[in-house]
């Protein structure tokens, strides 16, 4: 990252009027600090810079799409004077007469881009992006994939839309049916989603059939652009909107648009945009990835805040932006929650102890469950009204989510903000009033580890205490890395020859027996375990000959101020006192040997003792370092938890992977399990990988 930051300081964008003053001299300080020798440590500093200085996010994204140009060879100079567009033919009003738009079908490039352009209704000429918009007039988004336009507001910023990535199984075989969604809290758009035909070759079109079918419109029928009204908001100002192309619920690319907003039009203004995701650079394998009934994307805006958008097949369903104060506070109020479920301190001080609170089988009595959950309820509801701060969001949320669904958080990289989604909980509640527990809910739980909703759902009323109210109990929610491009989501983790071994590197600083018993219980589970506690000997065996499951059994904690030595971030502690951060990791992966990863593609599991701290990136630079290595998914606990629980959830786990299971209904088994015995610490798991990967050998 250094030396990217160093490459953009050289560049033009460095003088950019849009970015302010104070990050150029942070960016230089950070330069130039000679007491930072941890990588962890720089990026933590340059994320501080992009989400506290104005213009600092946008100029760095510019940058990094250049970076990409300049590897991938992109066509970024497109001569400005090269032939113009092909005529529209709009489907609202279609003529034999009209100009017909057949897509080429022999394109120059093999290369497709995403275009986007303003343009005024009834000429569809485009506004110059000089042009302040007129507050309360309408105007147009048009919305086209093929060669990169000169007029695209993304011209020489544009990354290759992967279009071969796709399943081509629409039309019988001959494309594919996208669905463009358009976010805004400035801007009035219809919430619905556009549909998009994207054939093998040549550019997209938009046609009266229906998505998902056949065609049966004529050449004639077909437009070359997709074009979606849009009003411009009352109040003068800054404005901005974020458009996704999606394929089956997964998102593929997104664009952050943002402009100015004037009583009248006039010049002086700045249209711009960029894109700010591309899923599909990791998502080689699109044609196996299951449809996703909702898809939300983090990211950060221009002034630094996160934004959050969520989308489904259907169209837009709710956007909301957080301050990094606002997430931080977030978070240590849902692990404090998840915390004190089972767990409380006692004493002051150097003399204070964590005394658990569970009993013996790791439960809890039913009063005591109805408690735990009557708090995380109050707590998940004002969560819940945070991500849909309106009523139209909550309905459109309810309608869209109300059912077990399969949820996608797709964040961008080097985006390390979370948010507790496990923890949602979207049946209102009073914050006086007394909660019901719903007796059909609870009884499901008994019956059924594997069901993922009431069969008195619709009985669910004001103050209603139900498990299925909880995200994290009624959906498979997935948090898919994002790879570079060439790379492909794991659906798949270990070897297909052989039966799952496992390498685990454990700490000595557990209760011993305990351990020494949770160990045993893996080994007959296993066809094989390797048991590390050191850190060489553990390098060797993950550059060596790793299991196709990798087992962090021991300690993650942040280290002491006054061990300087050591990052910031979460360190893994195993044996006595060997210490593992993610820039080891990607220390030990010089190693050629490192390369079989790709190949065995490991599911790494960090388990157990992790800190109740407040920082809301706690595992994810371990989750980027073994992404980037190849694994094929991380599963991370949010929160300390008690030895004994933690080897019970894994045990339980690896049985259901072993068993044939995929990671989402494993997770949310486990969960259930430990629910129905007054057990709510399974939310403090979360898997970043696919919901559908699974062991690759037999079972």
């Amino acid at each position: 990252m250094e030396e990217d930051l160093r490459a953009l300081r050289a560049s033009d964008l460095w003088n950019r009027p849009e970015l302010a003053d104070d990050a150029r001299d942070r960016w230089e300080a950070l330069l130039n600090d000679g007491d930072i020798v941890e990588e962890a440590d720089f990026e933590f500093e340059h994320d501080e810079i992009l989400s506290g200085c104005r213009g600092a996010n946008e100029t760095w994204a510019l940058f990094r799409a250049r970076l990409q140009e300049g590897v991938r060879g992109l066509p970024g100079e497109v001569p400005m004077g090269s032939a113009p567009s092909r005529p529209v033919a709009d489907f609202d009003d279609w003529d034999d007469d009209e100009v017909e738009y057949r897509p080429d079908p022999d394109p120059a490039s093999e290369d497709r881009f995403l275009n986007l352009a303003v343009v005024w209704p009834l000429s569809r000429q485009n506004v110059p992006e000089d042009r302040v918009l007129a507050s309360g007039k309408q105007y147009e988004l048009q919305v086209d994939i093929g060669e990169l336009s000169p007029a695209s507001l993304l011209a020489g910023k544009g990354l290759p839309f992967p279009g071969e990535l796709l399943a081509h199984t629409d039309d019988d075989g001959r494309g594919d049916w996208l669905e463009v969604t358009v976010f805004s809290e400035d801007f009035a758009f219809p919430a619905v989603a556009h549909p998009l035909f994207l054939p093998l070759k040549g550019g997209s079109w938009v046609c009266p059939c229906t998505p998902g079918g056949r065609h049966v419109c004529e050449a004639g029928h077909r437009g070359r652009y997709l074009h979606i009204p849009f009003t411009a908001p009352e109040e003068p100002g800054p404005a901005r909107m974020r458009v996704y192309v999606s394929y089956r619920g997964n998102q593929l690319q997104s664009v952050s648009l943002t402009t100015r907003v004037g009583a009248r039009e006039s010049a002086g203004g700045a249209t711009t945009a960029v894109i700010d995701y591309t899923l599909t650079s990791g998502f080689a394998q699109l044609t196996e990835l299951p449809a996703r009934t909702a898809g939300v994307r983090v990211g950060r805006g221009g002034d630094g805040t996160m934004t959050v958008d969520v989308t489904s097949q259907h169209g837009p369903v709710a956007t909301f932006w957080l301050g990094d104060l606002q997430v931080r506070d977030v978070l240590e109020k849902a692990r404090a929650a998840l915390f004190e479920c089972h767990a409380v301190r006692k004493g002051e001080g150097e003399n204070s102890r964590l005394e658990n609170v569970l009993d013996p089988d790791n439960g809890k009595s039913s009063e005591a469950v109805v408690d735990d959950m009557t708090k995380l309820a109050r707590l998940g509801w004002s969560f819940f009204q945070m991500i849909a701060r309106g009523r139209s969001e909550r309905r459109a949320l309810m309608r869209v989510l109300g059912e077990p669904a399969q949820i996608q958080i797709c964040r961008e990289e080097h985006e390390y903000l979370v948010f507790p989604w496990g923890l949602l909980y979207d049946i209102p509640v009073e914050s006086q009033a007394e909660l019901v527990p719903c007796d059909a809910g609870w009884n499901q739980v008994q019956q059924d580890a594997s069901a993922r909703s009431c069969p008195e759902q619709h009985r669910h009323g004001l103050n209603a205490l139900c498990p299925y109210g909880f995200w994290g109990y009624r959906h498979y929610i997935e948090h898919p890395p994002s790879v570079s491009r060439g790379r492909r989501l794991r659906l798949r983790a270990g070897r297909a020859d052989a039966a799952p071994a496992l390498t685990v590197a454990r700490s000595n600083r557990l209760d011993e027996q305990l351990a020494d018993r949770h160990i045993a219980t893996l080994r007959a589970s296993f066809r094989q375990v390797d048991v590390y506690d050191g850190r060489a000997a553990l390098r060797e065996a993950l550059v060596g000959d790793p299991g196709d499951c990798v087992y962090f059994y021991g300690h993650g904690r942040r280290p002491r101020a006054a061990d300087s030595e050591y990052s910031s971030a979460t360190v893994l502690e195993i044996g006595h006192t060997d210490r593992i951060l993610p820039q080891d990791l990607k220390a030990w992966a010089v190693d050629e040997r490192w390369d079989r990863w790709d190949e065995l593609a490991p599911l790494v599991f960090l388990n157990g003792c992790h800190t109740a701290d407040r920082d809301p990136a706690s595992w994810l630079g371990f989750v980027d370092a073994f992404t980037e290595l190849h694994a094929s998914g991380v599963i991370g606990t949010e929160i300390t938890l008690d030895q004994g629980l933690a080897g019970e959830f894994a045990e339980h786990f690896w049985q259901a992977l072993l068993a044939g299971e995929e990671v989402g209904p494993a997770l949310h088994r486990v969960r259930m399990e430990l629910l129905g015995k007054g057990n709510v610490l399974g939310l403090a798991y979360t898997a970043y990988c696919s919901a559908a990967l699974r062991l690759r050998s037999d079972p």
